[in-house]
């Protein structure tokens, strides 16, 4: 009976020995200083985690054996940290920066990358338009997109506007503008 009541007493402390334990801490963008909110931070090889507050801080339980945290997030270079003794891991994080390939969203909604497309693609952004003070947004166009060629058709305001593109004569037929307002083609 006492070895029973021994080996019982023996499991029982190697659970009580077994407790998790808070780690706590501060993830801080390296640029400013300040808090950085929504960081992922994640117990490496398991499902324990949880994101930063507006703060930047973080409280996770973790087995008391300690391990290795993760702290990833979008558009920051990922850290492994390991915990060892310690109860709080303060974290300064950097961007990652990577240049990415231009890439064009279609009339339709098509993405492709710009060197991929078979056609010419010009924006002309708002901040362009802004400076002209014009009623007939064609006119605004104007001299703003290479290869389009707008004319009105007679010197009184309010009249139409000819919209050609790359030329008069076209192969296919068409040479009339293709605009698109909210996803819709319009002709």
């Amino acid at each position: 009976m006492f070895r029973f009541i021994l080996v019982s007493f023996l499991f029982l402390a190697s659970n009580v020995w077994a407790q998790d334990r808070t780690i706590s801490g501060s993830v801080s963008s390296d640029e400013d200083g300040s808090g950085l909110p929504g960081v992922n931070v994640i117990l490496q090889g398991t499902t324990i985690g949880t994101t930063t507050d507006v703060n930047g801080s973080y409280s996770l339980d973790v087995p008391s054996d300690g391990g290795t945290l993760v702290f990833s997030f979008i558009g920051l270079v990922s850290q492994e940290v390991a915990i060892g003794a310690r109860s709080v891991v303060d974290v300064v994080m950097s961007s990652d920066v990577e240049e990415l390939q231009e890439v064009v969203v279609t009339a339709l909604g098509i993405t492709k990358e710009k060197a991929a497309l078979g056609y010419a693609v010009t924006s002309v952004g708002g901040e362009q338009l802004e400076a002209r003070p014009e009623a007939d947004i064609a006119r605004l166009l104007r001299g703003k997109v290479p290869g389009v060629d707008i004319t009105s058709q007679s010197g009184v305001t309010g009249t139409g506007t000819n919209i050609i593109i790359r030329g008069y004569t076209s192969i296919s037929g068409s040479n009339q503008p293709l605009f698109v307002l909210d996803g819709v083609p319009i002709d």
